[in-house]
């Protein structure tokens, strides 16, 4: 080994990455395999393995390469990946750096459709039970569409065709492209917010799945799920179905018929308004008949004479007690005025005036009555009332008995 170079690990790793790096067929291909391992990293970065029946291929993807697929990558699902070779250095280990990705056979987009469909399927997005009723009148009508295309158009037509009392308030999105599905999302919550409408259609024109791609984001979804307002997805696609479909609470064809859905026509409400007006007025005169022949016959029937004998025979009973009742009253006011004249009288006898009226006097000294001789000594001034008048004398003389 005398003279001959020698090289360190890491440069013999150089050296191969070196000739990897600049290999014109390395350097950009497509390769077809069954994904295996595939691991998502906190960082955003895909690590997994490629595999076909005779041998194993390393895989990375970096996170800028890895948020731009459509569809969410899963062991055994069988795809096209393009990328390059190299030599990851401190490993050895040579690896393919993914930089897209499409389901083989099957489109990326078809693909992240069935699988968000799978998802929110068995997150309930899609269960009657959490759907609300569309009111029957709405007062104001939410639209989340473009502000110049021939939907938005459509539908503003036919509501005010088929009443024109209806308020139509517009949120313009836009409906296809980079950030579509933010700004849809945002106008259903902003109804949501504002509590202005009573019902919110949302949708657009017909179109080719990536067109219509805003209206199958999971962010839609999760907007119309959460909705207080009831929402109407009226996606211009007749066969086929959207995300928003399954999830809005009723699902028009085309945002025309979102439109004669959400909004009842004001002539036939004028002529189903008179017909139920004439069944109830026939309905309440069959009702009032009937009620009038059952209270004829029971007014006929031995029953009824048995109650109305029995208010008679009442009704004497209460006219006996008034009468008791009033006679023992008189009887009452008159022994209360024998006993009132009564005490009158004695009132009179004890009455001092009456008694002087008698011809009697009553004498007095200093202010008070003299009852007995011994209330009185020789020279005391007194006076006698009369009946007509007092005299005053002096005592000369008191004989005791």
């Amino acid at each position: 080994m005398s003279g001959a170079k020698i090289f360190t690990v890491k440069e013999v790793n150089l050296y191969i990455k070196s000739i990897m790096d600049n290999d014109i067929i390395l350097s950009s291909l497509h390769i077809k395999g069954e994904i295996s391992n595939y691991k998502l990293h906190s960082s955003g970065h895909a690590y997994f393995t490629l595999k076909d029946n005779d041998s194993r291929i390393k895989c990375v993807m970096f996170r800028g390469s890895a948020s731009k697929l459509k569809f969410m990558p899963e062991d055994g699902m069988s795809v096209v990946v393009r990328g390059y070779f190299s030599v990851y250095e401190r490993d050895g280990q040579y690896q393919l750096y993914a930089e897209d990705m499409i389901p083989d056979g099957v489109g990326a987009l078809y693909q992240a459709y069935e699988q968000l469909k799978r998802k929110l399927s068995m997150l309930g997005y899609f269960d009657e039970e959490n759907k609300k009723p569309i009111p029957y009148l709405p007062k104001a009508v939410g639209v989340v569409t473009s502000g110049t295309g021939a939907a938005v158009r459509d539908i503003i037509s036919i509501i005010r065709r088929r009443n024109p009392m209806v308020n139509i308030i517009l949120y313009p999105v836009q409906v296809q492209g980079e950030g579509a599905c933010k700004e849809v999302a945002e106008g259903i919550r902003y109804f949501n917010r504002k509590k202005n409408v009573d019902v919110i259609i949302t949708g657009r024109g017909g179109g080719s799945i990536e067109e219509l791609w805003a209206f199958n984001e999971e962010e839609t979804a999760a907007a119309i799920f959460n909705s207080e307002i009831p929402v109407v997805s009226a996606v211009g696609h007749e066969t086929d179905f959207t995300i928003a479909d399954f999830v809005a609470d009723l699902r028009a064809a085309t945002p025309s018929a979102a439109a004669e859905l959400v909004v009842p026509d004001k002539h036939t409400l004028v002529s189903r308004l008179n017909q139920n007006v004439y069944k109830l007025n026939s309905y309440m005169n069959i009702y009032l008949q009937e009620k009038r022949q059952k209270i004829e016959y029971i007014s006929k029937g031995s029953a009824f004479r048995q109650i109305e004998q029995k208010l008679k025979s009442l009704m004497q009973t209460v006219d006996m007690h008034s009468k008791t009742m009033e006679m023992s009253m008189l009887q009452l006011l008159s022994n209360n005025k024998s006993r009132l004249v009564k005490n009158i009288e004695k009132l009179d006898i004890l009455n001092p005036a009456a008694v002087l009226l008698r011809g009697y006097s009553y004498t007095s000294s200093n202010g008070r009555i003299v009852t007995s001789v011994k209330q009185l000594s020789t020279g005391d001034n007194i006076e006698v009332e009369f009946k007509d008048g007092s005299v005053r004398a002096a005592v000369s003389d008191i004989k005791n008995k």
